[in-house]
């Protein structure tokens, strides 16, 4: 995925492949730590581990055995990430939602903590330039129908767009939610009608989404059933059923009423409602 992103000139973190010692050796002697290992396969965050020194990597890389050839190794960008989700019908993109991680999920997977993201103004630079290098990465890959969900990462330092990875599936997390509530499109649902236009050989139209702004929280709780009552507010038009989790899904045509409403959510989260698990890890011993 980083290798044809790269070569179709799609900016990504410095990678390389771990199977060969002299690649690796030569590869953390000309870019920096820290470094990230990174399953070849998996969606989910919780596989990634993040390194500070060569000893820490090799222990782990030596660690690994023969599922060594799983993973590979990237230069660790500080920066924020985003997540853009598409529908695309007969290689044209008919729909786009971009959104900020307030809490990148590396971070809350390893480190625990509360979930949470928010999407973009549809006429905000950052949507802009996301809704390009989004149409640049669903080019070069080649996808031709239905739904997607793409990460990148604006590095700190340089300002840049980097690609992570992406998916020709609908965003977990209840990020469908998320989109649903600002634009009044559902993804699983316009991805089915695209399916079945498809069948037909019929034309496929996405309706034109609404310019709300929305918000997405969710943290693994103590209590199997979270009491919601302390979080009603106008702007919380969900409530997610998730047992052992809070999950809030907020609306709004302010985009500073949502992060209000997310900050908020959060400080009480954090302080009387969060239960914090560590990763698991896939190394025996």
């Amino acid at each position: 995925m980083r290798q044809k992103a790269k070569d179709s000139g799609i900016g990504v973190p410095e990678f390389t492949a771990v199977f060969n010692n002299d690649e690796v050796n030569s590869f953390i002697e000309k870019v920096p730590a820290p470094w990230v290992l990174k399953p070849r396969s998996e969606a989910s965050a919780s596989g990634i581990k993040k390194f500070s020194s060569k000893d820490e990597l090799w222990n782990e890389l030596n660690a690994l055995g023969e599922e060594r050839h799983l993973f590979l190794l990237e230069s660790f960008k500080p920066g924020d990430v985003y997540h853009v989700d598409s529908l695309t019908f007969n290689k044209e993109i008919v729909f786009t939602s971009a959104s900020k991680y307030l809490a990148p999920p590396m971070q809350v997977s390893h480190e625990g903590g509360v979930f949470r993201s928010k999407t973009l103004g549809r006429y905000s630079d950052e949507f802009k330039a996301l809704e390009e290098v989004n149409a640049k990465v669903l080019s070069s890959f080649g996808l031709m129908n239905g739904a997607t969900h793409t990460e990148f990462i604006r590095g700190k330092a340089d300002g840049k767009w980097y690609f992570l990875e992406t998916s020709s599936r609908v965003g977990g997390a209840h990020i469908p939610d998320l989109v649903e509530a600002s634009s009044n499109i559902n993804i699983w649902r316009e991805w089915a009608k695209i399916e079945d236009a498809l069948l037909r050989g019929k034309n496929y139209e996405a309706s034109k989404p609404t310019g709300y702004y929305s918000g997405l929280i969710i943290a693994l709780i103590k209590d199997k059933e979270p009491d919601y009552s302390a979080f009603s507010s106008q702007e919380a038009v969900k409530f997610l059923p998730i047992d052992h989790h809070v999950g809030i899904v907020y609306k709004s045509s302010d985009p500073d009423i949502i992060q209000q409403r997310l900050d908020s959510a959060a400080e009480k989260i954090q302080a009387e409602m969060l239960n914090i698990l560590p990763p698991k890890s896939k190394l025996t011993s």
